[in-house]
């Protein structure tokens, strides 16, 4: 009967959880604090550990026991993890999926008495275990928990035990899965097994066998046992007759641990052999009953037992839920509680700070009204006053006027007279004197008349002089051509050559060598014995037969065959000669140059200057009667269409071809043609072919010929000016970097800087070359080479295709941009010299105080800043544009950077001060004077002294409207960059006006420099500079100073009002004199100490107090934090303060208004464009501050154009939040560019740059499309550290309003 009972042998499941058991679990729960009645991940791991079991036992358990999957237990899913835990260390095996019976709340086990067991009630599930009833029958005395001892004590075989190999149990299982498709976990019918190939007997014997619960179906585990014996019965292994335990399903084998322990608990208890057999025979009687009424009776059981432990469980989740509920409902009132306690303090809070500012305005209308009145009042009397002022002079004028005309009537008869007998004496006088006119008009019409034949006779042999000079060069010419022809040529050396190689000849001047063979520009000539190579331009071809001695022997002889032809060509070349000298001096000035130092020559765009002396980077010319120095930058060489012997004919201008399409040679007398190549026409002829030389800069040129409908002529209609002779003559052009003095008579002498056209590069270490006219030989490791040998385009454009297809107009406006980059880049070179060359040895020399050095340099340091942003915005757009490519806008940048380059104000009016004391140490210290010399030696200087260094900040003011003038007239009204230009410009000429305004005002810069130095201001985190910049009101300006008293404890305060705050300070040394004249003189030694904290006047009320009557001059200053009550010296000097204090705090109140206004109407401008961009700026990180306590107060500013949009300023971080939101208006996809740059809030001063970064539109469209909103994170440029992080949205509206 064992294999009967197995199915039915069983009690209450393993896995259900005792009351008992639950008590220790919520206990472990409670010690482990749960937060709102769930234990977190991370508790439950650290607890879970310290079983230890694998980590990834514990995770399966886990998987099991959070049935939720919300990564955190309630006290339910504790207890089952621990349940599971202890059944791992008892060496159970975790089951797939959770039993039903942990899911339901723990049953304590009844105590059942023992009944017959004829009677024995049987519950039968579809597990095949008995259920808790029985196991009660069986063991009345035990409670459930020793029942769940008893069976977790019980020696359970795992998986590893099942005889059935591993292989087989995975190969079955798959087959199980397949066979069964409706997934009802079972199988049916012998045809599961048909394709076994067995008999009907050998089939039935093993379904009998792995049927093991009895229940007509084969599950999982039985199939595979099945499949297990048909592979025996194959084997020829015989079947057993009953099913030996090591091939029992691991899950069904407790059955008969339980047969055994009830054998054993009836051989105890009854010690008879009989009631064992009684029992059993029970069992089977009980178990005899037919499968239909057991299943039947078995599923109203568990379907009862399962409804009764769905509703306890529902229940409970129910409990559990209202509690949950309740709790959370009073959460959520205590967060609204709070929230509108918080919302209403808030209220209170800005109705009291509204109420507040309601009576300041209230107040300050009052005193306004009042003021009105008085002034009308006063402006009234005063116009009575003048009217009758006016009428008194007025009857006194005319009452003069009356006097004055009939003086002059009495004056103009007396003259009268005296006219008239005059008049008598001239008449009588004239007559001979008319006739002696008439003679000299005869004698000098005869004269003319004479001169007149003269000259005709002289232009008629002038005439006749030109044609036998014509034809005597044309003999001249052909008789050279014969010589040419005929070999062993004589050669007279026109100057010495010392040879520079080993195959080279030397010669002197006057010698005669023997050619033996011809090159284009190097002959092989024999002279005494040597043979060598020659240059051919260091000597002239002799006649055939004769020997000349020396080039005036030829001169002579010239002049005696050919007089009148000597006469002509000594005038002309003359002519040339000082024709190319006048040329090369005569220079067109490239933009207007005004400055406002003596000395200097001031010229308009356009103007021809004549170069008297070239030094450097500054020269000295004339225009007309005025002359002066001038910046070499400024100018360009004068083009002349004066061509030299080497085309030909004097005169005549050359012609110029471009090469249009490519074409290759297809002999040794053609030349390959690329497109743009310039050819010098030669010859033309009538076939189409033309002969020419191909103008390549840095080779050798070639001669040959070439189709002309490959080339296209410039001329005076094409559009391009025909390029100067320079490019034609020159190979190249080189700048002198050392002065060289010649050696020899061959070689070439020039200064440093020197511009130098090189004619001849076939030598790699000398060169040949002209400066002034002058021709020789240098050495090439005295020059370098100049930026305009290659072509200025490839310097910020290198897409040549690129380059040709933009219109001329952006050419000339890219070639503007570019020359401000340069010359921006240059002019930070020079600041930073100044500092290393200059200011560091001038420094450490000891020969200035600090007063000096900072008198001399004032504030050179903010100087490098402000164009140290500015050049950094320049390199950002230039960068995030492309290397080298064309940049698209410049002007948002230039009107941002320009806007806080008022540094330049302070350093402009010190200029003179500075100028003036450098003259004065250099006239009276020798020795200072030779020490500047000696460092402005450095070759960084081009040999410019610090003065001339010390302009360069005011010329680089005034430049910067030219700039900006030049790339706005390239820049065509439609261009998104044209609006940003104009208020460039506008900001670059109101800071030129502030520059000469502050220069006018020296007497308040002066005031500035005077408290900077007699005002201690500690306490203040940031860097107070008087004489600077305020952070939006321009320029500080100081106001009004003098003595004012605290009205209780009448402590004597000296209070300087500056245009942005009002400053409290206290005398540390007392004044020898009184007066407030004494507070800036220059011999005063008197200090100060901040009394408080500066007041901003734009948080400031100042009104008189409530008894007006009162004599005592005393007046009221409100501010946020408290109120200052003052006493001056006398009701005049009270009105005085008090008209200042209002003024100013309502010019800074107006100031921050109209900004305001201005950013609001920016953004609130009508939608126009093809699209919007939304932006949200979530932070940054890792800020570099530049204070020296590291700390900072971002704000960032993000901009397209003229849209703006300002975050809230954050203090103390470096890593600030913002999460603000803007949205800009697209009107072009490819010129837009979102601009985001982030500020340090200042107080005294314009904001610190932390950083800035770009990205054009057309580059987020590529990035966004079809993909969404999305987050990036973007460097910040031109800064050590620092990023941001933005979410970015592209909409564009595709015909389409936006919703």
């Amino acid at each position: 009967y064992l294999s009967e009972l197995l199915p039915c042998a069983g009690g209450r499941s393993i896995w259900a959880i005792t009351p008992e058991e639950r008590d220790k679990h919520d206990q472990k729960f409670d010690s482990l604090s749960p937060a709102q009645g769930f234990v977190s991940g991370e508790q439950a791991r650290k607890f879970f550990l310290q079983s230890g079991l694998p980590a990834s036992v514990l995770a399966e358990i886990w998987s099991l026991a959070d049935m939720n999957k919300d990564g955190k237990m309630d006290r339910l899913e504790f207890s089952i993890a621990m349940k599971l835990i202890k059944m791992k260390l008892q060496g159970q095996n975790l089951p797939t999926a959770l039993p039903i019976i942990m899911k339901q709340p723990p049953v304590h086990a009844p105590s059942m008495p023992v009944a017959p067991l004829g009677k024995l009630p049987v519950t039968y599930k579809q597990t095949s275990v008995f259920s808790h009833s029985v196991l009660s029958f069986f063991f009345p005395s035990s409670s459930s928990s020793s029942t769940t001892s008893l069976v977790s004590s019980s020696p359970m075989a795992g998986p590893s035990d099942w005889a059935v190999p591993h292989s087989s149990r995975l190969k079955y299982r798959q087959q199980f899965n397949s066979l069964d498709k409706q997934m009802t976990g079972y199988l049916t019918g012998l045809n599961a097994m048909a394709s076994t190939l067995l008999t009907q007997t050998q089939l039935a014997a093993i379904w009998n066998l792995a049927d093991v619960d009895r229940d007509g179906k084969l599950r999982a585990e039985e199939f595979i046992l099945a499949m297990h014996l048909v592979d025996m019965a194959k084997q020829g292994q015989p079947l057993p007759l009953s099913l030996p335990l090591d091939l029992v399903p691991p899950s069904l084998r407790y059955c008969l641990i339980w047969l055994i322990k009830i054998r054993s608990y009836i051989c105890v208890s009854v010690c008879s052999a009989f009631s064992f057999m009684y029992l059993c025979m029970c069992v089977f009687s009980v178990c005899a009953v037919s499968f239909e009424d057991k299943f039947k009776r078995n599923l109203e059981l568990g379907n009862a037992e399962l409804e009764k432990r769905r509703q306890a469980l529902l229940e409970q989740q129910r409990r559990e839920e209202e509690r949950r509920a309740q709790k959370a409902r009073e959460e959520q009132e205590r967060r609204e509680r709070e929230v509108r306690e918080l919302e209403l303090r808030r209220k209170r809070e800005e109705e009291q700070r509204l109420e507040r500012q309601r009576e300041l305005e209230r107040q300050r209308e009052e005193e306004r009204l009042k003021e009105l009145e008085r002034k009308e009042a006063a402006k009234k009397e005063l116009e009575r006053q003048q009217q009758l002022e006016w009428e008194r002079r007025k009857k006194q004028e005319l009452q003069s006027q009356k006097s004055q005309e009939q003086e002059d009537i009495i004056r103009l008869k007396a003259k009268k007279r005296s006219l008239e007998m005059e008049l008598e004496a001239v008449v009588s006088l004239q007559r001979p004197f008319v006739c002696f006119l008439l003679f000299r008009l005869h004698t000098v019409g005869l004269i003319v008349t004479e001169k007149d034949l003269n000259c005709r006779k002289l232009k008629e042999q002038l005439d006749v002089l030109e044609k036998e000079t014509a034809a005597k060069l044309s003999e001249m010419d052909q008789y050279k051509k014969d010589i040419q022809m005929v070999g062993n040529l004589k050669v007279l050396a026109l100057c010495s050559w010392t040879a520079k190689t080993d195959n080279h000849l030397n010669f002197s001047k006057d010698d005669v060598i023997t050619v033996l063979e011809q090159q284009e520009n190097w002959w092989l000539g024999e002279l005494n014995g040597k043979q060598g190579w020659l240059p051919k331009s260091y000597v002239t071809v002799l006649s055939k037969g004769k020997t000349l001695k020396s080039l005036s022997i030829w001169g002579f002889l010239t002049c005696d065959l050919y007089p009148n032809m000597c006469v002509y060509l000594f005038c002309f070349c003359v002519n040339v000669r000082v024709l190319s000298i006048y040329l090369s001096l005569e220079y067109v000035a490239l933009y207007t140059y005004e400055s406002p130092e003596p000395g200097d020559l001031t010229f308009n765009e356009g103007d021809t200057i004549l170069v008297i002396q070239r030094e450097g980077e500054w020269w000295r010319g004339s225009i007309g009667d005025r002359s002066g120095l001038f910046p070499s930058n400024y100018v360009k060489p004068k083009e002349t269409d004066v061509i030299t012997s080497k085309l030909g004919l004097p005169g005549k201008k050359p012609e110029i071809a471009q090469v249009t399409t490519s074409y290759t040679a297809s002999g040794t007398e053609q030349l390959n043609l690329a497109p743009g190549q310039l050819i010098l026409i030669l010859s033309k002829n009538p076939t189409g072919w033309w002969l020419g030389e191909l103008q390549a800069r840095g080779k050798k040129r070639q001669k040959g010929w070439f189709p002309a409908s490959h080339v296209k002529q410039l001329g005076s209609n094409s559009g391009k000016s025909t390029p100067p002779i320079s490019l034609l003559l020159s190979v190249c052009q080189v700048i002198a970097m050392y002065d060289y003095t010649a050696a020899n008579e061959d070689e070439l002498s020039f200064s440093k800087s020197q511009l130098i056209n090189v004619l001849d590069k076939s030598s790699p270490d000398w060169w040949k070359g002209e400066v002034n006219g002058l021709t020789g030989l240098f050495p090439t490791n005295y020059v370098k080479m100049t930026t305009s040998d290659s072509d200025p385009s490839q310097q910020w454009c290198a897409d040549l295709t690129s380059l040709d297809s933009m219109s001329p107009q952006e050419k000339k406006r890219q070639g503007y941009i570019h020359e401000l980059i340069e010359t921006e880049e240059r002019y930070m070179e020079d600041l930073q010299l100044v500092l290393e060359v200059f200011h560091k040895p001038m420094s450490e020399s000891g020969r200035l105080t600090e007063a000096e050095m900072n008198m001399i340099f004032v504030n050179w340091k903010e100087l490098i800043m402000c164009n140290t942003k500015l050049l950094k915005a320049l390199r950002v757009r230039k960068k995030m544009g492309g290397e080298k490519m064309p940049v698209q806008m410049v002007g948002d940048i230039l009107a941002a950077e320009l806007s806080h380059m008022q540094a330049y104000i302070r350093f402009c009016s010190c200029q003179l001060n500075a100028a003036a004391l450098l003259q004065q140490k250099t006239d009276q210290e020798p020795d200072f004077k030779d020490f500047l010399k000696k460092i402005a030696t450095d070759y960084r200087c081009k040999g410019m002294p610090l003065s001339s260094f010390l302009l360069k900040p005011m010329q680089r003011i005034t430049r910067y409207p030219l700039h900006i003038k030049n790339i706005l007239e390239s820049t065509p009204e439609s261009h998104v960059d044209h609006a940003q230009l104009r208020e460039a410009l506008e900001k670059a000429e109101e800071l030129c006006s502030q520059v000469n305004e502050g220069v006018r005002e020296k007497e308040n810069s002066d005031r500035l420099e005077w408290i900077q130095n007699h005002v201690q201001c500690e306490g203040i985190t940031e860097n107070l500079v008087f004489n600077s910049l305020t952070n939006c009101l321009g320029p500080r300006k100081l106001l009004h100073s003098g003595k004012l008293f605290k009205t209780k404890s009448n402590k004597e305060l000296y209070a300087f009002l500056f245009s942005d705050f009002l400053l409290f300070t206290q005398a540390v040394k007392q004044f020898t004199s009184s007066g407030s004249d004494k507070l800036f003189s220059p011999k005063s030694n008197s200090q100060y100490k901040m009394y408080k904290s500066p007041v901003f006047l734009n948080e400031v009320l100042v009104k008189l107090p409530s008894d007006p009557s009162s004599d005592e001059p005393i007046f009221h200053i409100s501010h946020i934090e408290r109120v200052y009550t003052l006493k001056t010296e006398n009701i005049n000097e009270r009105t005085a303060w008090v008209q200042k204090i209002k003024a100013g705090s309502e010019e800074f109140i107006e100031t921050e208004k109209k900004k305001r206004e201005k950013a609001y109407q920016a953004r609130s401008m009508k939608a126009s464009g093809i699209g919007r961009l939304l932006v949200t700026i979530q932070e940054a990180t890792e800020l570099k501050s530049s204070k020296p306590n590291g700390k900072s107060n971002p704000y960032c500013e993000v901009t397209m154009g003229a849209q703006c949009y300002t975050s809230r300023t954050l203090n103390d971080t470096l890593n600030p939040k913002w999460n603000f939101n803007c949205q800009f208006h697209i009107k072009d996809l490819y010129q837009d560019v979102l601009c985001i740059t982030i500020y340090e809030r200042e107080q005294f001063s314009p904001d610190d740059f932390l950083g800035r970064t770009e990205v054009p539109v057309a580059t987020i469209k590529k990035e966004l499309e079809n993909k969404g909103p999305a987050i990036r994170r973007l460097l910040l440029h031109e800064v050590p550290t620092g990023e941001v992080w933005v979410r970015l949205d592209l909409q564009l509206f595709d015909g389409k309003a936006p919703k």
